[in-house]
């Protein structure tokens, strides 16, 4: 069986980012080969994690970064009435 030499400079550049980076199939394929081979994977290549950003989370770090401005609400509050029903 023959040696090959890889390198991950062509795979890390933001030019195969644009060009390999648009569909999710093509994604899937990247991330498997470079998994087979054992070349790190790039930024780019990497998956977020899963779910909703963690909202609390943000929020906190926004007040930690504005200490002056009033916190924003962590829950939605439906808009009441202004007369009662009938």
């Amino acid at each position: 069986m023959a040696e090959y030499t890889v390198t991950d400079e062509k795979i890390s550049s933001p030019q195969a980012a644009a060009h390999l980076g648009y569909d999710p199939r093509v994604m899937t394929g990247v991330r498997n080969t470079l998994e087979i081979l054992g070349i790190p994977l790039p930024d780019w290549v990497k998956r977020k994690p899963p779910g909703r950003p963690p909202s609390r989370a943000i929020l906190q770090a926004l007040a930690g970064d504005n200490p002056n401005q009033a916190p924003a609400p962590l829950t939605y509050q439906r808009h009441q009435p202004s007369r009662p029903r009938a």
